[in-house]
């Protein structure tokens, strides 16, 4: 299974972290902050999440509407970088797009071909949804803050 999640607003609080200015610096295990002091705050369980899904034997990418540059930095600053295997980041609203390119991108390296109902799509808005259905697939997906509330819930979800 692939699962492609968020980053702003779903894995951490900042609703725009491309609009920040590394150098991030850790303030906590759950914040960071930029050269201006904004903090952003992971998500709870976000690590154990992650932790989960590798351990599970699940593709993990991001699917992130950011600066790439500024994005990863801060993923790095957090130290949950090294869980995903992709990082599809690109400064452009169109996660379709982004989606499709990762999906051949697997396809050509793994030589696994990933239906649309393999793919779990974690979001904390929707709006990026009829996009990916419509170009990808029936893809499940997770509306973070509202089907659930907390990262741990999202296992017993997708799990068979």
């Amino acid at each position: 299974m692939l699962i492609a999640v968020d980053l702003d607003g779903t894995v951490w609080d900042h609703p725009d972290i491309s609009s920040l200015y590394p150098p991030f610096r850790r303030v906590t295990q759950l914040k960071i902050a930029d050269s201006r002091s904004t903090e952003v705050n992971l998500r709870p369980h976000v690590r154990d999440f992650l932790r989960w899904a590798n351990e599970a034997g699940h593709l993990l990418t991001t699917l992130s509407w950011n600066d790439h540059d500024v994005a990863y930095q801060a993923l790095r600053t957090f130290e949950i970088d090294t869980y995903f295997h992709y990082l599809a980041i690109e400064p452009h609203p169109r996660k379709d797009k982004m989606l499709y390119k990762l999906l051949r991108q697997i396809e050509q390296e793994r030589g696994v071909k990933i239906r649309p109902e393999e793919i779990v799509y974690i979001d904390d808005r929707d709006i990026h949804l009829i996009e990916i259905l419509e170009n990808i697939g029936k893809v499940r997906f997770i509306h973070f803050g509202k089907d659930v509330q907390c990262f741990l819930e999202i296992p017993r979800i997708i799990s068979p």
